[in-house]
């Protein structure tokens, strides 16, 4: 038996097993270790002999007479049999914002309500300033916890100073010093306790936060068509899936689902190779991935990058064997042989700490069992979010709405984000005019761990950038500042990109653009004539963007987007070239097409005959024209020639004129007489060889 079946089977915790055999001795790793029989029969001698035999009534007798006193494990029922206070609305309406709690056996954090004021107040004053800081890197929402300060007033403050920063941005030891010096707080050299895990919690907990259990935020990464969306389908039991543009998933999509053992956030990440670092950001905020992998494909070139994402976050991974319904079971024993040898995933039935799971996502076979193992894993990590202090998440995606404009699909971390707070994200601010969760519906604010779309950027917001609520003075000042430092850079192209085919593009997200750009970046290094991105926006095709492709000669190139009518009526008038496609990779293949049908034809000169000249004739307001006799070859009037005298060249020229019999001809062949008169060449003598030559396309032999 495993530790995670014990504790289910008596209505325990598995975290608090591992730790009551640690105590006593037992050595078990995780909730997924075998029990020996000596750990066994342990747990059945103190729980099975005390709690099976009673009634639940005198069970409930005995602990309100007199707790016992023999471990947590009695504590914790203790607890629970406890009658929980009256609840006010005010304070169900706190709740409700926070995500619904996993764990129903241990008792809830008793939830105050604060006002937006008492709960920024303590956000700007929870932490005092320290007597001295490390110097070290550090990222800058850290540092900014470690001196008491919050990260829209250290963003305020380097802006000053002409460095554009945000949240996750990694200070360097000079901008430590300087931020430390200005704010009177002494460096020394770091010590490994500046750097330990815990550190920002324990600081906050310190200052009398309030932590709240949050739900897991589960990625699923893994090759193109390895089923990773599908599993999500049946998860969430939609249909996703088939509407997405050629069955693949071109976005990230964060949602919320409901099951038997808890609720998950899910995170689905694109498996084309093109969308990289959409991949990547979505490890970025995730606790746990799910890396699918197909029992019929085996370990694929996405695989392995998606698994190096996971690695690098240091993310604990769940490997989930989909499509078994399709192969023997042989094939699931080869999927796992290969990432254990070349990948170090040791699945944990081989002494190692990787959880295999057999899948099939169209049948619903070992999702549930696959959603348990999630369940478990959260619990062990004790995953907890702070409420009171400034709502704070991260960009996902953002994209243009008609009605809402700039839209942004963020992941809140911490507190509690609200309709008509005021927020700062990478380089844009904004007020937040509503709220909208995974299922589609308006809601007035999210807790921690809970996707949702807001509305109210002032711009499109970059993918992968932070997003922090700060009070109304810092946003004013900083959306000032940001006004001020918008400098269009001024544009010096190259002689090879002004030469390059120029496209304009128009996608339908922020992220699609991101890859797509890169995508034709790497086009464009093994192309000989490369592409030029004069623009790039998120949104329909409008008259401006036609506009600007008639007057730069540019084709647009849509990706999710069609043109607006307008902008359909202006392009067919003005010859502009409109392509959409839905699918990246047929984008992808038609730019390759492109470029190389508009590649340089490279011409090749070749000798193609040879005369002697025999006779000179200098015909008044004509020219000088060389009687010849052609010894070889071909002499044509498209050809240009090159005159030797002896060993010596003399001059050389374009065939203006060539005749023979007084009749003008466009060739003449070896073994008869000509003449022929050259540009910029007069100089003719008897006896002098004339050599001809042609320029032709080169020609590829397959």
């Amino acid at each position: 038996m495993r530790v995670y079946e014990f504790a289910k089977k008596h209505g325990l915790q598995s975290k608090e097993l591992v730790a009551l055999l640690s105590e006593n001795g037992f050595s078990v790793s995780s909730h997924m270790a075998m029990l020996p029989d000596s750990a066994l029969n342990f747990l059945k001698d103190k729980f099975e002999k005390k709690v099976a035999p009673q009634p639940e009534k005198k069970i409930e007798k005995k602990l309100e007479s007199k707790p016992p006193a023999a471990g947590p494990m009695q504590e914790k029922h203790a607890v629970q049999k406890e009658e929980k206070p009256a609840t006010t609305k005010e304070e169900k309406k706190v709740s409700n914002a926070i995500p619904s709690q996993q764990n129903t056996r241990q008792a809830a954090p008793a939830y105050t309500h604060y006002d937006e004021s008492s709960v920024r107040d303590v956000a700007r004053e929870s932490v005092a300033a320290p007597t001295s800081v490390p110097l070290a890197p550090a990222i800058l929402s850290d540092f900014a916890v470690l001196i008491g300060k919050t990260s829209g007033e250290l963003i305020l403050l380097l802006l000053k100073w002409k460095v554009i920063s945000n949240k996750n941005q990694l200070l360097t030891e000079d901008l430590i010093a300087k931020i430390a010096q200005h704010y009177g707080i002494p460096v020394v050299a770091p010590v490994e306790k500046a750097v330990e895990l815990g550190a920002r919690e324990q600081l906050h907990a310190a200052a009398g936060e309030k932590f709240v259990e949050r739900s897991p935020v589960v990625v699923v990464m893994g090759h193109v068509d390895h089923g990773k969306t599908t599993l999500l389908d049946f998860i969430r039991k939609t249909r996703v899936a088939a509407r997405e543009k050629g069955g693949i998933t071109q976005h990230l999509g964060a949602y919320e689902a409901k099951t038997e053992h808890g609720d998950l956030v899910f995170i689905d990440t694109p498996g084309h190779e093109a969308f990289s670092k959409i991949r990547a950001r979505g490890t970025h905020v995730a606790d746990i991935v799910i890396l699918v992998v197909a029992a019929d494909d085996g370990v694929m070139p996405q695989t392995i990058e998606a698994l190096k994402h996971a690695q690098t976050m240091k993310v604990p991974i769940v490997v989930a064997i989909n499509k078994i319904d399709r192969v023997e079971k042989a094939r699931i024993d080869i999927v796992k042989r290969d990432l254990a040898t070349q990948h170090g995933l040791m699945p944990e039935e081989w002494g190692g700490q990787t959880l295999y799971l057999p899948i099939s996502a169209k049948t619903g076979l070992g999702v549930d069992k696959l959603l348990e193992m999630i369940v478990l894993q959260a619990q062990m990590m004790e995953l907890k979010a702070p409420i009171d202090r400034y709502a704070a998440g991260f960009v996902l995606e953002s994209k243009l709405e008609k009605g809402r404009g700039a839209v942004a699909t963020v992941l809140t971390q911490q507190g509690i984000l609200r309709v008509g707070d005021y927020f700062v994200s990478g380089n844009t601010t904004g007020r937040v005019s509503s709220l909208v969760d995974s299922s589609g519906q308006r809601i007035a604010q999210a807790g921690p761990s809970r996707p949702v779309q807001v509305a109210g950027f002032n711009e499109l917001a970059v993918a992968g950038d932070s997003f922090e609520v700060v009070d109304k003075h810092t946003f004013l000042k900083t959306k000032q500042l940001f006004e001020g430092s918008r400098q269009q850079a001024p544009s010096s192209r190259t002689a090879q990109e002004e030469n390059a085919i120029k496209i304009l593009i128009k996608t339908d997200t922020n992220s699609s653009k991101e890859a797509l750009i890169e995508a034709i970046a790497k086009i464009s290094k093994k192309s000989e004539k490369g592409f030029l991105v004069l623009q790039s926006s998120v949104g329909s095709v409008n008259e401006s963007d036609v506009m600007l492709a008639h007057d730069t000669g540019a084709r647009i190139i849509t990706l999710h987007v069609k043109a607006e009518p307008n902008a359909n009526i202006l392009a067919q008038r003005s010859s502009v070239v409109i392509n959409s496609f839905d699918i990246i990779y047929k984008l992808l293949e038609y730019l390759q097409e492109l470029a190389l049908s508009m590649a340089p034809i490279k011409l090749v000169r070749t000798k193609t005959g040879e005369a002697i000249v025999r006779k000179v004739f200098d015909i008044k307001n004509l020219g000088v024209i060389a009687g010849s006799y052609l010894k070889q070859g071909i002499f044509t009037r498209d050809g240009s020639v090159v005159i030797w005298r002896g060993n010596k060249k003399v001059g050389e020229g374009k065939i203006i004129s060539l005749q023979r019999d007084k009749n003008a001809v466009k060739e003449v062949h070896a073994g008869y007489e000509c003449a022929f008169m050259v540009e910029d060449f007069k100089d003719w003598q008897l006896d002098d060889r004339v050599e001809c030559f042609v320029e032709r396309p080169e020609t590829t032999k397959k």
